[in-house]
């Protein structure tokens, strides 16, 4: 060992305390604020999982994020690894502000927007992940999976729900 130490256990459960209070809070915004009677009263299709699945499943995806960040800054410290944490850690700002902006502006067109544009920076975090730390990358399989299914939701949200500006005329 260079003498450096690797995060420990103590890092990881204040990575997963901060991840779980913020997922907690944003959730408790959503409800306190009406978005989510909102979200309820859109056309959804007939598949969709119920929004409290939902929510729920949206609870523990930021503990995968952050047990990858964590086993990745556990694996060395070379620029590979110094990169993978900054795509995981945007990873991690990017999953609140993409919920943010979808339910403060209760626009599902921007929200299948933003659901695209988090989906493509997945698809480099997690390779990047992957070719850092192999055990991490595998970890960031599950908010790929998560995000490939708000992709697909949104999407559909966006069809059944036409009237913001990039479903005019569209549908």
């Amino acid at each position: 060992m260079d003498g450096k130490r690797s995060p420990g256990i103590v890092t990881l459960l204040v990575y997963l305390i901060a991840v779980s209070s913020l997922a907690g809070g944003l959730s408790g915004w959503i409800h306190a604020t009406g978005a989510f009677t909102w979200l309820t009263g859109l056309n959804a299709p007939h598949w969709t999982p119920s929004y409290t699945l939902l929510n729920l499943i949206g609870l523990f995806i930021p503990a995968f994020v952050v047990i990858a960040l964590w086993i990745n800054q556990r694996a060395g410290a070379g620029l590979m690894h110094w990169l993978a944490s900054g795509f995981i850690a945007l990873f991690l700002i990017g999953l609140p502000a993409q919920i943010w902006l979808f339910f403060s502006t209760r626009d599902v067109s921007l929200g299948f927007v933003a659901a695209l544009a988090m989906w493509v920076f997945t698809v480099f975090a997690v390779w990047v992940a992957g070719r850092s730390s192999r055990p991490a990358g595998v970890l960031m399989w599950v908010p790929f999976a998560w995000q490939s299914l708000l992709l697909i939701l949104g999407f559909e949200l966006m069809r059944l729900n036409t009237g913001g500006p990039l479903t005019a005329g569209i549908f």
